[in-house]
């Protein structure tokens, strides 16, 4: 251990900058960190919404929250509203949030929720956040500490900022070295990377390498040849148009929360910074070509802001292949980002999966070469169980919907798309809500709340609502009365304390 271990990592952006942040974070003495960027490839600056994990990973490199705000355009994001996804009607809304229902660990209130109930909303009776996040109002107050919060939250974030910050960060405070130049040559001997040549004349050895070059796969896929499986078969989209819609006013509301808008053939994202909303019309190429779908895209912006704005917007197409690596470790380099896989930007997995592969190969760091293979082994069975339960809960959303408008709809909602597991999971919860242990891995990235918020959020409980004869959730009426009680009284509370996202931003940002 008296030399420090080399690492180079190929290409920045956020899946570059933060892995290199949180391994020279981990460990300062143990690693020597480059990271190699080329000068001639932008970021694809897409990436703009977090999940609460985010504010862990910027606490663990000592980011300022902040410097976040004011540096990044960024704002609080409380989950996701979804309008349309349901039947298409004026009506049809719903949200996933990101706090639990209240007494989750110990109380299934979504079987109480379901045999009883079907009037009015579930996340709403359950959790202040919906109430609050409607109303535009932030997750915290502004004389909480950096990372506390009353209500769970993480961030949207412009993506190219944010990358620039961390690499500020990374070079300045953590000491990761910065080379601007481009990849010539990988050399490969036995299934191991010995080295890498770059534009400059510069020769780079390293003990490990990680590939941070997106959808590319420069040396995962190019050189160390690990294979590539397509979720194409159950998930419909493999296109976005997006484009920057800049407010109408300076003090225009921002919304806590991603709005996530079904169109005839596909789905609109739209999110809230400071000075801007990004927006993007995910969809398949199959049903639309680029024309057609820039002119959907357009039109959602004129419907949210005005004709003048959408008249002045700037598109591009982001083309994507929905699927991962089931092997982003091998041999002596690791994937982190796109260039691991990539599913859709429904629910904003993808920065979240660049924490979950830093994370975990920061935990089972081989120090030891010894320790490589098996360190790899349990990297690659536990990332490939993240991509999977990924898939499942994105299936979910279209595999609940009920609009039949469309051949898209049709297609995305067949029982032929969805996946063996979530098909089981689906027919067994026409007897029973979602709970505990149809989520059972403590690391679940969707936990089995995220399921009821969904399931019930869409209306899936609505024809199988009797009593299951197995049922062991709540029986006490008592029980629930206290707990939706309480859940009033902290909704009325928090919206007499917290401000508006705009509000609260403009006095961090001072």
């Amino acid at each position: 251990m008296d030399k420090k271990i080399d690492v180079v990592i190929v290409g920045g952006g956020t899946a570059g900058w933060l892995s290199a942040a949180r391994l020279a974070a981990a460990y300062p003495s143990k690693l020597h960190v480059t990271l190699v960027e080329s000068p001639t490839i932008p970021t694809i600056g897409v990436g703009e919404g977090t999940w609460p994990s985010m504010r862990s990973t910027l606490q663990a490199i000592g980011l300022s929250e902040r410097d976040l705000i004011r540096k990044c355009d960024a704002s609080f994001k409380q989950g996701t509203i979804f309008r349309g996804w349901v039947t298409g009607s004026d009506q049809d809304i719903y949200m996933h949030p990101f706090s639990l229902p209240a007494d989750y660990s110990s109380q299934n209130l979504a079987e109480w929720w379901r045999s009883r109930d079907l009037s009015v909303d579930f996340c709403d009776h359950v959790t202040p956040q919906r109430s609050i996040a409607l109303a535009n109002k932030a997750p915290k107050t502004g004389s909480m500490p950096d990372y506390a919060f009353a209500l769970n939250y993480g961030y949207h974030l412009d993506a190219v900022k944010f990358a620039a910050l961390l690499h500020d960060h990374s070079v300045n405070k953590l000491g990761v070295k910065h080379i601007s130049a481009d990849v010539q040559h990988i050399s490969v001997e036995q299934g191991i990377i010995t080295d890498i040549k770059l534009s400059d004349d510069e020769t780079l050895k390293a003990d490990l390498y990680i590939d941070c070059t997106g959808q590319k796969g420069l040396l995962i896929g190019q050189h160390m040849n690990s294979p590539f499986s397509s979720m194409r078969d159950c998930l419909p989209n493999n296109r976005a148009i997006v484009t920057q819609v800049p407010y109408k006013n300076a003090d225009d509301e921002i919304a806590a929360c991603t709005l996530s808008t079904a169109q005839t053939d596909g789905w609109v994202w739209d999110i809230g910074l400071q000075s801007r909303r990004g927006v993007g019309f995910v969809h398949n190429s199959d049903y639309l070509n680029e024309e057609q779908a820039t002119q959907i895209l357009l039109d959602y912006v004129k419907s949210t802001s005005d004709k003048s704005i959408a008249e002045k917007v700037k598109t591009r197409a982001v083309n994507f292949e929905p699927g991962f690596r089931p092997e982003p470790w091998r041999g002596n380099c690791i994937a982190i980002g796109l260039s691991a896989g990539f599913i859709e930007p429904l629910e904003a997995s993808a920065l979240a999966m660049i924490e979950q592969g830093i994370s975990l190969l920061i935990e089972n760091f081989p120090f030891n070469s010894s320790l490589n293979d098996p360190a790899s082994r349990l990297f690659n069975e536990i990332m490939q169980g993240h991509w999977k339960s990924i898939r499942e809960f994105l299936v979910l959303h279209y595999a609940l919907s009920r609009r039949k408008d469309t051949d898209y709809w049709l297609r995305a909602r067949s029982s032929s798309h969805i996946p063996n597991g979530l098909l089981d999971k689906m027919q067994l919860w026409q007897q029973r809500a979602p709970y505990h242990r149809d989520a059972p891995r403590y690391d679940e990235l969707f936990p089995a709340a995220s399921y009821q918020y969904v399931w019930l959020g869409m209306g899936a409980h609505q024809q199988n609502n009797a009593v299951s004869p197995s049922f062991q959730g709540i029986s006490d009426q008592d029980v629930v009365d206290r707990i939706l009680q309480d859940v009033r009284v902290k909704t009325q509370q928090l919206h007499k304390v917290l401000p508006s996202n705009r509000s609260l931003i403009k006095e961090l940002v001072q």
